[in-house]
């Protein structure tokens, strides 16, 4: 259900699995991520810090 996932372009691990595609699902539905143009990467918008911060204790404007 859960697993990691090295992403090779980017060098970072990220939540793989069934775990992963329902918290992707969950936030694009909630509008708590968006795409930036027509690639694979997003912006967490202002709502989405706020639920990342309060249900999982993440700061998602965090850089690396």
């Amino acid at each position: 259900m859960v697993r990691s996932c090295l992403d090779w372009t980017e060098r970072r691990t990220h939540l793989a699995g069934a775990v992963g595609a329902a918290l992707c699902k969950r936030a694009f539905d909630q509008r708590w991520v968006e795409r930036i143009g027509s690639g694979r990467a997003l912006r967490v918008t202002a709502e989405g810090g706020r639920a990342f911060r309060e249900l999982l204790g993440i700061d998602a404007h965090m850089g690396p």
